[in-house]
């Protein structure tokens, strides 16, 4: 799906509802635009840990590996990004939960 906006200033979310259950669980991805629902999905499952060092946080263009098929990287954003927040809730994660990823940061940290 595309979305399209006019030119001009935007306030741009993306809300993640996830499943629960564990590590990993998929849950529903909402676009918002300026306060208005735009796309929403499904996403099947999430990263258990890390992303490997070759890919990157990227803000405005894709330097790493593309998520989808539908453009080519890097795909720079033309236009100017004045602000980016991160609201990252509390974890809702069991102990076993937990430890998986303590052992998935570990296997990581080991391999670089």
């Amino acid at each position: 799906m595309q979305v399209g906006m006019t030119p001009g200033k935007h306030a741009i979310r993306f809300e993640f509802k996830y499943d629960g259950g564990g590590v990993g669980k998929g849950g529903t991805g909402t676009l918002l635009v300026d306060g208005k629902e735009v796309a929403k999905g499904r996403i099947e499952r999430t990263i258990l840990g890390r992303f490997s060092a070759d890919e990157t946080f990227d803000t405005g263009e894709d330097t790493g590996s593309p998520v989808s098929d539908l453009y080519k990287a890097p795909f720079r954003f033309a236009g100017t990004i004045k602000k980016i927040e991160i609201d990252l809730a509390p974890e809702k994660l069991g102990a076993a939960d937990l430890e998986k990823l303590k052992k998935a940061h570990a296997q990581v940290r080991l391999a670089e």
